[in-house]
């Protein structure tokens, strides 16, 4: 009607060739093979057309299209952004979910409830709960949020600002309405007052974000039975130790007399590393801190080289106690761990001295630990955490000084320091692990006077006080008769076999998203002004919805899910139409270039004017009743006349209708930047289409306090994955991916930008991924052709779907004459008919 009314008409069906390659790349990403294409253009069949919509909906490769398309619009990233930049290890699960969604063609009530409140709708499905990673997928202000003070302004700032990117995520992607524009007043376009705004935070007022486990039923239950078998097994051992404890003898109570009174004579000889708690700080420094890691079973090490092979006497381990961090003493001091010696840096050839890998370590506080090795050589002296210490989320490995006697003398002093990964910020670093101060004062030298004696006394007395412990131990055991004993090993056994099968089952798995805490009291805040409270609010909506109650009645409003549980229900209401027409739009503007409104982010009186309201509520309509398919949306758009026509240039309707807004032909469209690189490495061959699993790194990556991102070039099979499975940081994009448009992951991308510069052209010229895959691309040919003019015919049916016409086979053979075959590869792959689909 459109048409009509404008005086035009619809562009004639495209060819087949034409159609095969748009549908593919529009619902795969990916080219079609020179296989597949034959195959369909010699399909007789009146519904071949329909037939190849199936298989590629069918196909794994639907999911992975289109997750790429959400994400977009998501601002999906693994690293936080800001000022620290962190890594989110834990993040890619949320992206796989949305994968298998989308190929398993889940309903959008579904899909939208689950990554609101999955976690509260259906705790018991770990992939609900994956889902919620939607929340937390957007940056996040590591400086705010983990090292400013509570009570501060700025935190506050900072959590009023999290709050908004978790409201502007929700309302923008589900229901195309820019509610964020209302923090600081009234909307200016449309009718969203600031109380709705406001009401909207509160629904995330108890909301973190960071690593949760995600639960496998069967591996939970097992753990279950496991973890009740083990506190059987401890319980039962506990009642016959207090029974053997109870037995009693003179040789007994004697002993027990001479260790209470050593213990007495051991605690009143002074301790030289003492110091009184209000003494003032001296140090400054504060020792050696490893990088931060999201698992405490994460193996980190700290080692010093004595410079020559040296008799090694005692080692002593000084724990950390930051200044910021005054009130955790032992601060960083491994749970579990080994200390080794070696003769050589990279410790081939390590020897044990010290190990403490079968149980847990009680935290020494302020107080050193010593280690005498009876004269044990070596040069290097390497600290081994196997489990870390629990910080707030996440665990790390720290010490304050590390001390080596040999031959009278601390040895380790201004020795040269490596280790595994360290901040290196601040008063922390691997040089501070043997300057002389721990993280509060100045060391004195436990070499000399009087502080050698005192530590030479209270060695003795602890050595002697063991060696009646030692001895008591043995007199108790003999109290014990056979039967009791039986029973005590027995109560042993069962508990170790239990904490044995308890620590081979596999770690839970990890997802970087929502973490449910007691909800904050929101306030409108003046002009946003988190100094300038106004009234407080309660968890709900949008009041422009009048179909929709927009205030939430809750059992009990201090559960935090249930609030974001109330907002899905809202928004997936069958009277709640900005939803629907929201998400048919998305779908109409990825299929024919340009949305019915071309601002899908934005319906709102500030948004554009729909080219078709009535067929975007028709398609609302359909949608929100026909199942919510995404793959029936999709089937029934993409077999359209609409969609199949062709995308030739017509003058005169042209000058009418420039911009196609009436769709009188198809959209020419620019390969995205990820398809771009999909389809370099699915004509070269090397296109790895494993699916799922941790994402794969094209940076080198150096932990440190501000972690580094630096993109470097690689040719090798673990970076041959599809584009969607790469690893995406914030700080530091990929410049292949951005100079090709790319969008920032800090920022909701609901349409690509689509630029053409000379930049675009130098980077598809001289890239090294393009140039390395052009030599794979001609070494390909090579394989499946003989001579020159059949690797030429192969190279365009794989590049460009058709075969090479004969001025091309021409200019083609000369120029591989001249130049050589990977050289005119790398020319296919900046053709035009290469870039861009017709």
């Amino acid at each position: 009607a459109s048409l009509r009314e404008h005086g035009l008409s619809p562009a004639p069906q495209a060819d087949r060739r034409t159609l095969i390659r748009r549908v593919t790349f529009d619902l795969h990403g990916l080219p079609p093979t020179p296989e597949e294409i034959a195959a369909f253009e010699n399909d007789p069949a009146r519904d071949a057309y329909e037939r190849l919509v199936e298989r590629l909906l069918a196909s794994p490769r639907y999911g992975e299209r289109w997750a790429r398309r959400w994400l977009d619009v998501v601002h999906f990233g693994e690293t936080h952004g800001y000022d620290k930049d962190k890594r989110r290890d834990n993040a890619w699960p949320y992206r796989d979910y949305v994968i298998a969604s989308f190929n398993a063609d889940k309903p959008y009530e579904r899909f939208v409830r689950e990554q609101l409140a999955g976690d509260a709708l259906w705790p018991d499905d770990p992939q609900a709960v994956v889902a919620t990673g939607f929340i937390a997928a957007g940056p996040w202000d590591f400086v705010g949020h983990v090292e400013l003070r509570e009570g501060t302004v700025e935190k506050a700032k900072t959590r009023a600002l999290d709050r908004d990117d978790m409201v502007a995520s929700t309302i923008s992607t589900f229901v195309s309405l820019t509610a964020h524009c209302a923090r600081c007043h009234d909307h200016k376009f449309d009718p969203i007052p600031q109380a709705d705004y406001y009401r909207l935070q509160a629904v995330f007022a108890g909301v973190e974000r960071g690593d949760r486990p995600y639960p496998d039923p069967a591996l939970r239950q097992r753990r279950e039975q496991l973890t009740a078998a083990r506190e059987g097994a401890r319980a039962q051992l506990q009642t016959l130790q207090q029974r053997a404890s109870e037995l009693t003898s003179p040789e007994l109570a004697a002993l027990d007399a001479e260790m209470a009174q050593r213990r007495a004579e051991l605690a009143a000889l002074p301790d030289p590393l003492a110091r009184p708690s209000d003494a003032p700080v001296t140090s400054p420094t504060n020792g050696y801190h490893s990088a931060i890691s999201a698992e405490p079973a994460v193996a980190k090490w700290v080692q010093i080289d004595l410079g020559s092979a040296r008799r090694i006497d005692l080692i002593r381990l000084i724990p950390a106690r930051p200044t910021d961090f005054s009130d955790t003493p032992g601060f960083g001091f491994p749970v579990r761990f080994q200390i080794q010696v070696a003769d050589d840096q990279d410790f081939s050839a390590a020897r044990t001295v010290v190990d403490r890998r079968d149980h847990d370590v009680a935290n020494p506080g302020s107080d050193a630990v010593e280690y005498a090795l009876d004269g044990t050589t070596a040069r290097f002296v390497r600290v081994v955490a196997e489990r870390l210490w629990k910080r707030t989320g996440d665990y790390v490995f720290a010490l304050g000084e590390l001390q080596v006697e040999a031959e009278g003398q601390n040895v380790a002093r201004g020795a040269s320091v490596t280790a595994l990964d360290s901040i290196e910020a601040g008063r922390w670093g691997t040089r501070h692990l043997v300057d002389g101060f721990d993280s509060r004062y100045e060391l004195p030298d436990l070499t000399a006077e009087p502080a050698a004696g005192l530590l030479k006394q209270r060695r003795l007395r602890a050595v002697a006080l063991g060696e009646l412990a030692e001895q008591r131990a043995k007199v108790a055991q003999s109290l014990v008769s056979p039967e009791l004993r039986r029973e005590l090993d027995q109560a042993t056994a069962e508990l170790a076999a239990s904490e044995q099968q308890l620590a081979e089952l596999p770690q839970e798995a990890r997802v970087y998203a929502v973490q449910s805490r007691q909800p904050r009291q929101i306030e409108i805040l003046d002009r946003g002004n988190v100094e300038q409270p106004l009234a407080e609010v309660s968890p709900g909506a949008l009041s422009a919805v009048g179909t929709l109650a927009s205030e939430f009645t809750l059992s009990d409003p201090q559960n935090e899910a249930s609030r974001r549980a109330a907002l899905a229900e809202w928004i997936v209401q069958r009277d709640n139409m900005l939803t629907w027409r929201s998400i048919v739009n998305r779908v109409w503007h990825y299929h024919f270039g340009r949305g019915l409104v071309d601002t899908p982010n934005d319906l709102g009186r500030n948004g554009s004017r729909p080219s078709h309201p009535q067929l975007l509520d028709w398609l609302a309509v359909e949608f929100r009743d026909g199942g919510q398919s995404f793959k029936q949306l999709d089937r029934l758009l993409v077999t359209s006349a609409a969609y199949r026509q062709q995308s030739r240039h017509d003058a005169q309707a042209a000058a009418i209708d420039g911009g196609n807004q009436y769709l009188w032909r198809a959209n020419r469209q620019r390969l995205d930047a990820e398809s771009y690189r999909d389809a370099l490495l699915s004509v070269t061959g090397k296109l790895d289409l494993t699916m799922g699993g941790p994402s794969f790194e094209l940076f080198a990556f150096k932990d440190d306090h501000s972690p580094r991102y630096d993109p470097v070039p690689l040719d090798e099979p673990r970076v041959w994955r599809r584009t969607i499975y790469r690893y995406i940081t914030r700080s530091v994009p990929n410049p292949f991916l951005e100079t090709l448009d790319c969008p920032d992951p800090s920022f909701s991308a609901p349409v690509r930008g689509q630029t053409l510069t000379a930049l675009q052209a130098l980077t598809t010229l001289n890239n090294s991924l393009v140039l390395k895959q052009a030599e794979h691309f001609a070494a390909r040919l090579e394989q499946e052709a003989d001579d020159l003019p059949g690797r030429i015919e192969r190279a365009y049916w794989l590049a460009c779907g058709r075969p090479p016409r004969d001025d091309e086979r021409a200019a083609a053979s000369g120029y591989c004459e001249q130049h050589g075959l990977a050289n005119f590869c790398r020319l296919l792959f900046n053709a035009n008919e290469f870039w861009f689909v017709d």
